[in-house]
Parts: C-alpha cells; sequence; structure tokens
C-alpha cells in the first residue's frame, strides 16, 4: 500500500487537505502533522531512515492517523489575519509515553492503532499467523508482506492473540515499554514501564550480538522471569538492535496453567492493572 498517496487521495476531498509530505534525516525525531501557517492545508514531516523502511511507512501511517482522528477542521476563516493564530501541531517522538499526559497518550494510541490495521488489515494477519508460534521466520514473513517493523508486527499480534505472551522494548537493560495479550494480563503478566531486564534473559545474555539470538523460542525455566503473581516457565525469543539502541523481547506462555503452582513475589489486585505502562 502506497501510504503517501492514499493520506493525498482521501483528504484532498477536505477543504484543509494533505499538500505536503516530507522526508528528511531528522534523528530523535519519528513525524510531525503540521498545518500549513497561511492556508487551509496540512504538512506531513517524518524521519526518512532508508535502514527502517518498515518504520517509516507506520510513522507515515500515524501522522495520517492523526489527520482522521484528531485534527481540529481548518477553513479559510481560520486564517482571516493572514496566518494561523493557534498551534495545533501533533509532534511524535520515539519512545516517550511516560512523558506524556493522558490526553495525548490517548491521541497516539489511537493514531497507532488506525497505522496498524490500514497497514496490517486482522483477518489477513490472523491467516497468517494463527496457529503458529511466533518465530523469527513468521515475524519476517509478516513484516515483508506488509512493510512494517519487527515491533509493529509484533505488537499487532499482541492485541489480538488468544495466547498468553508479552512483548518487552528495552534500553540499558531496563524496559522503555512494554504490552501482554489479553489472556496474559488476566494471568497477572504485564510489564512496567523501567522494570529490569533478568541478567539471565536473552537479550541480556546476546546483548553483544546483533539480530536475533536464535531462529525459535528458547525454553526457559521458571525463575528467569517474574510478573506480578510470580514465575514460571516460558519460551523466549529476543532480538538486539545495534542502529536502534535497544532489544526486542518476545515471551510465549503454555496456554495451560495452574496459578496455585506459580511462585508468588507480591500480591496482584486491579490497581496492578489498571496502573500498568503497556503503550507504544
Amino acid at each position: 500500500m502506497d501510504v503517501e498517496a492514499l493520506a493525498r487521495e482521501v483528504s484532498k476531498n477536505n477543504e484543509d487537505p494533505i499538500t505536503k509530505i516530507v522526508g528528511g534525516d531528522l534523528p530523535g525525531f519519528e513525524g510531525m502533522l503540521r498545518p500549513h501557517r497561511k492556508r487551509p492545508e496540512w504538512h506531513i514531516v517524518y524521519n526518512d531512515d532508508p535502514r527502517y523502511r518498515g518504520r517509516v511507512r507506520f510513522t507515515l501511517a500515524h501522522e495520517f492517523g492523526h489527520y482522521l482522528l484528531h485534527r481540529p477542521t481548518l477553513t479559510a476563516q481560520d486564517y482571516n489575519s493572514g496566518i494561523l493564530d493557534r498551534d495545533c501541531d501533533f509532534q511524535c517522538k520515539p519512545l516517550l509515553p511516560n512523558s506524556w499526559q493522558v490526553e495525548e497518550k490517548q491521541r497516539e494510541e489511537e493514531a497507532d492503532t488506525f497505522a496498524s490495521f490500514l497497514l496490517m488489515p486482522l483477518d489477513d494477519y490472523r491467516a497468517q499467523v494463527d496457529g503458529h508460534e511466533m518465530t523469527v521466520d513468521l515475524l519476517n514473513h509478516v513484516t515483508d508482506r506488509y512493510g512494517v517493523s519487527l515491533i509493529a508486527a509484533c505488537r499487532k499480534w499482541i492485541d489480538f492473540t488468544d495466547r498468553r505472551a508479552a512483548m518487552i522494548v528495552a534500553r540499558d537493560g531496563h524496559a522503555k515499554w512494554g504490552r501482554a495479550s489479553k489472556a496474559a494480563l488476566k494471568s497477572g503478566i504485564f510489564v512496567r514501564s523501567g522494570m529490569p531486564i533478568p541478567d539471565d534473559a536473552l537479550a541480556a545474555i546476546g546483548a553483544a550480538e546483533r539480530g536475533f539470538v536464535s531462529d525459535r523460542p528458547v525454553a526457559r525455566p521458571s525463575g528467569v522471569w517474574n510478573f506480578s503473581r510470580g514465575s514460571e516457565p516460558v519460551r523466549e525469543l529476543a532480538m538486539v538492535s545495534e542502529f536502534l539502541d535497544m532489544s526486542l523481547t518476545i515471551l510465549q506462555f503454555d496456554d495451560a496453567f495452574d496459578i496455585c503452582e506459580i511462585e508468588e513475589d507480591g500480591p496482584w489486585d486491579a490497581y496492578d492493572q489498571f496502573t500498568r505502562d503497556d503503550s507504544r
């Protein structure tokens, strides 16, 4: 799908269309939707990193989502003074969920969800992965099919899978953010921002490696990963990225388990779940 062409074509039916989409070398910056200062038009600016084409496509879809879902509709009356006198930019920076306000976090989640469904239609994605364990080959298949990044493909899977699974994006030995499937959340598995990555985790063991530590999930014993209801065996898949200076871990748990057999490391209640950080 040509996201740029779609955004231009759809938006031209509005009084305030997207008229310019520009990429550049902008380290530390993901993308922005901003209004033209002198007429009712919108521009998308994005970090055009050729090493991560899938990430760029998701950013474009994300900003298009802001345009459709969140922008204030601009008309000629907004420019009666000759210049737009209100601030309505949507600037998106990487890995900053903890600094967002509640309203901003909700907007970012909605734009991410829009981009996810636009680039990875749910029925088709299900047809690719249902009944399969998540492996490197399967991840490569879906990222190639939809032209998205590994992180976007993983998040999509976590959001709809019926299996107990979680993903963790980490840097410097601590989780930046994470996400758990609904089935995993019900069993007390969720990722808190800032939680330390275990020394025995594959991402820590393979920190000097680049790319995936193994092609298939590696069975790990109880005691490596600990969550609110304790620890249990898990199958772990991990990738270390040199360019992004981060790691991605995918945890896949058995679907059938006995709560009584999990080693308790502390109480878990509704407050824990509602205060979890599982954002982008």
